[in-house]
């Protein structure tokens, strides 16, 4: 039911989305804290706020937990990642991140993941543009401010520059103007901070201890964990055959934006490995939002719909266990 009814281009399914969030992220009203360690500026601000309103880390989930699903809707639909218009994005982002990550803390890459998307949809519009320059430097400005929220985004600097690679031939400006914006906010930060007399700033002690170990673990009984497991397994392996015969089969534009975005997915999976390696664990955002479009393909067929709606309905009551019971 939920598969067939978010696989068609009807916008008016976006409300169920507005419903099942709040259905599923509803506990981090009253469980949600702010990450307690060391943190980037803004959300350093956001952290100072959450002592005085103790309810607005919980708030912000469900908002940006929403948000982030209509971008992720509306980036594969605008830039024909998954072949024909569907609001497949929308629905597996928040199943799948409320299945694999707790409710207990706010995490700073939440909080950016929104201005990523938004880089990258003004990144992959230059397939389209006659000029890019002006997209390509505010691509570069959000990546800056999402870094400060989460230092390790401004590594996706990279996947700017790979789009251009594949998308555009060679101008050199066009590498420069992202590099550009990104370190322009970080540059005007700092500054603020010298003038201020603040502490020195080590941004990168912000990658490590922010959260405290095992508040990101969510406690499965063995069953449900080994069938998430299989259900993510089989959902990606199903998704990369179907996104290879659509790489394969579409046009030059088709193959270069699938390509930006297989590389958008691959530098969130070197910044998970990092974080991993250095802190021990990982944001589960970084692994629900390029998947949430990647699984798309898995579930856009109509053949063999029970096996769409078994899934959805396994991640969808594996989402309620972690987020309710956690």
């Amino acid at each position: 039911m939920l598969a067939r009814l978010f696989r068609s281009n009807r916008p008016a399914v976006l409300i169920g989305v507005a419903v099942l969030v709040p259905a599923l992220f509803l506990p981090a009203l009253w469980n949600m804290v702010p990450a307690s360690g060391s943190s980037m500026p803004l959300y350093s601000l956001l952290a100072a706020l959450s002592l005085h309103v103790t309810w607005l880390p919980g708030l912000l989930q469900l908002l940006l937990v929403l948000l982030l699903a209509l971008q992720l809707a509306m980036l594969a639909n605008d830039a024909e990642l998954l072949g024909k218009r569907t609001h497949l994005p929308a629905l597996l982002f928040p199943l799948i991140l409320a299945a694999v990550a707790s409710s207990s803390v706010l995490e700073p890459a939440l909080v950016g993941m929104p201005l990523v998307l938004a880089a990258m949809r003004r990144t992959w519009a230059i397939a389209m543009a006659k000029r890019v320059l002006a997209p390509l430097f505010d691509a570069g400005l959000l990546i800056g401010l999402a870094s400060l929220f989460y230092l390790p985004y401004a590594f996706l600097l990279a996947v700017v520059w790979a789009s251009v690679s594949v998308i555009r031939p060679f101008h050199w400006r066009e590498y420069v103007l992202p590099l550009v914006g990104t370190a322009l906010p970080i540059y005007l930060v700092w500054a603020v901070l010298s003038l201020q007399g603040v502490s020195p700033w080590q941004p990168m002690f912000t990658v490590v201890g922010q959260v405290a170990a095992g508040l990101r673990a969510n406690e499965l009984a063995s069953v449900l964990r080994w069938s998430l497991r299989i259900v993510l397994v089989l959902l990606s392996a199903v998704a990369m055959v179907r996104f290879l015969v659509a790489y394969q089969s579409g046009i030059m534009r088709e193959k270069n934006v699938r390509a930006s975005f297989m590389a958008l997915f691959f530098a969130l999976v070197v910044i998970m490995v990092g974080v991993r390696a250095l802190d021990g664990s990982y944001p589960a955002v970084l692994l629900a939002t390029p998947l949430a479009i990647f699984a798309g393909y898995a579930l856009l067929s109509d053949r063999r719909a029970w096996l769409s709606e078994l899934t959805v309905g396994v991640l969808l009551g594996t989402a309620l266990w972690v987020q309710w019971t956690g």
